[in-house]
């Protein structure tokens, strides 16, 4: 069965262009003009993945974002004409799974759909199942799960990467650059600083107080780590 996209964009133009180039490369592909709409579709009959804008009429793309992400894993990759540092924080730090600036090229956009799916569904890198278990802190590659005691995480595709990498060699501190390693087949240092968004989210799910991690730490200078449990 071909993945639904939900396309949501206000340029209708662009939207037509995505809608027709994801169709014939075999996706189930939806779009929507407007941030209400968006919500409205992605919550009556939910996509696989959304493509979304920022600046929309009415209900803005950070908004849209945050609400589906607040009771939905659905995968999200913006698509915006906001190219800076901070924007690009700002959509990760609301539970985007990858961001791209416009103008983008739409075998590009299908490539990073394809990629984001892949994490998203994939239990691991080899294939092979893992439960991996550090106190009551367990991340189940089978169901893609990650659970504090009887509480599940939301954890973003890309969120649960980063924690599933370092959750496979505790008490070792990884580099940004590795971190990004862990769900980006390209990575490179303008985006380093994502990694910084995506550990403070985790915590906010993991830790019982995030402004005071003790299980995901920080190696100040070097990167993070994951703490073994204690006895």
């Amino acid at each position: 069965m071909s993945a639904h996209i939900l396309i949501v964009e206000d340029e209708r133009e662009l939207a037509t262009m995505m809608l027709d180039y994801l169709t014939a490369r075999g996706y189930d592909a939806r779009a929507v003009f407007d941030g209400a709409a968006a919500l409205k579709e992605a919550f009556s009959d939910p996509p696989q993945l959304v493509v979304l804008d920022l600046n929309l009429p009415g209900l803005d793309g950070i908004e849209v974002a945050r609400t589906i992400r607040s009771q939905t894993a659905i995968p999200i990759i913006i698509a915006s004409a906001r190219g800076e540092e901070e924007d690009r924080l700002d959509g990760f730090d609301v539970g985007a799974d990858d961001y791209v600036v416009k103008p983008v090229s739409l075998p590009e956009l299908v490539a990073r759909i394809s990629a984001v799916l892949r994490r998203s569904e994939r239990p691991t890198a080899d294939g092979a199942t893992q439960v991996i278990r550090l106190g009551d802190l367990v991340v189940d590659d089978e169901r893609r799960r990650v659970t504090v005691g009887d509480t599940v995480a939301q954890l973003t595709a890309a969120q649960f990467a980063i924690l599933r990498r370092m959750a496979a060699s505790p008490g070792r501190v990884f580099s940004r650059m590795q971190l990004l390693e862990s769900f980006q087949a390209d990575p490179y240092e303008g985006y380093e600083r994502t990694i910084d968004v995506h550990i403070k989210n985790i915590r906010k799910q993991i830790e019982e107080d995030p402004r005071h991690p003790r299980r995901l730490t920080t190696e100040w200078g070097v990167g993070y780590r994951l703490e073994e449990p204690r006895e």
